[in-house]
C-alpha cells in the first residue's frame, strides 16, 4: 500500500474521481458519492463520524465548517480520525500531488484526532 496507512474519505466538495485515482495508485480512499452520502443533506458532524467509525480522516475543502467542528470535537473529549482541510484546488492533477504529498509525509498517528492543513507549497 501506498503512503503511511492514512485511509481517507473524501468530502462531498472533492470530486469523487480524486478517491478512485488514489485508489489505483496505492492508497486506500474513498469518497463521499462512493459511500452513498453525498447529496443528502448529511451533516458535516456526521460525516465526520462516519469517516471516524470506519477510521478514515476526512479530506475537505469545508475550512468553514471543519475548524469549528474540529474544536467542538475536541471540546466534549471526543476524538477523530484525521481532518485535512484546505481551500478549493480545482487543477484535479495538482490536488492530486499535494494529497499524495500528505500521505506520503503522516503516519496515521499523527493524523489522529488532529487538523492538518494540507500544505499546498510548489510540488515537483
Amino acid at each position: 500500500m501506498a503512503g503511511l496507512k492514512i485511509r481517507l474519505f473524501t468530502d462531498e466538495m472533492i470530486h469523487a474521481h480524486l478517491a478512485s485515482t488514489l485508489r489505483s495508485l496505492g492508497y486506500d480512499a474513498l469518497s463521499c458519492q462512493e459511500a452513498g452520502r453525498a447529496n443528502q443533506g448529511i451533516s458535516d458532524e456526521e460525516q465526520l463520524a462516519y469517516a471516524t467509525r470506519n477510521d478514515r480522516a476526512v479530506l475537505t475543502f469545508n475550512m468553514v465548517d471543519y475548524v469549528p467542528l474540529d474544536h467542538a470535537w475536541k471540546a466534549a473529549g471526543r476524538s477523530h480520525a484525521g481532518i485535512i482541510v484546505s481551500p478549493a484546488i480545482e487543477d484535479m492533477g495538482l490536488l492530486l500531488r499535494y494529497v499524495r504529498r500528505h500521505l506520503d509525509r503522516y503516519p496515521q498517528e499523527q493524523q489522529f484526532n488532529v487538523l492538518l492543513w494540507l500544505d499546498r507549497s510548489p510540488v515537483s
